[in-house]
This record gives C-alpha cells, structure tokens and sequence, in this order.
C-alpha cells in the first residue's frame, strides 16, 4: 500500500510541476510514446519517451518492430508486453546470474 501511494505522490507531483510523467503501465506508455498521435511508434518517438517508462528490462526498439517497418504498431506494443513481462517472470526464478536481480534482490524494481 505504502508503494502505490509513494508512486501515486510522485507522478501527482510531476504533473503539478509541469515535468512529463512517467507512464503508469507499459500499456499506458503506448500512448505517451506516440506522440504525434499516429498510432505508431517510430525510432525518434521511442528514443524520446523510452525514460518515460519502467526502465526494467525494456525490449529495443528493433526487437519490438517485428515487421522492420520502422514503427510499433499496438499489436507489436502487445507483444513487447508480452516479452518483458516472460522476462521479468525467468528472471526471478532465474537461480543464475544473467539476470540483474539476482545480485541486487532488495532493489526496488526487482520486487516488482
């Protein structure tokens, strides 16, 4: 409870401030990446938002683009999820050291 509410007064701080929030999800990120609003992701939209969101373990940008197009659709968006959310499971149960939370389990974004 304590976390959600920690999380809930930064990013209610950062609105206040004028500083562009981080996204609440890796769902909701979709919608802050695209920002032209296009409902896709190109390279640039990417590299500026990419800050915007869980840091952990993100997918790069040519691994999400699936079709080499050079942009993210929402179903290649999905599948990201989809990949960070098996490699965020291998790594806590990863019992060697390839994954970061194996040598820092007390670290914050590896209780997630």
């Amino acid at each position: 409870m304590t976390k959600n509410w920690a999380a809930f007064a930064f990013v209610s701080v950062l609105l206040l401030s004028g500083t562009p929030a981080v996204a609440a999800s890796w769902a909701d990120g979709f919608k802050a990446c695209d920002a032209d609003g296009s409902g896709t992701i190109n390279r640039s939209e990417w590299t500026g938002c990419e800050a915007k969101l869980d840091p952990t373990m993100n997918p790069t940008f040519t691994m999400m683009d699936k079709d080499g197009n050079n942009s993210v659709d929402q179903d290649e968006w999905a599948g990201a999820e989809r990949q960070k959310m098996a490699i965020a499971k291998g790594c806590k149960a990863s019992s060697s050291s390839w994954c970061p939370c194996q040598n820092n389990p007390d670290d914050p974004e590896c209780q997630k």
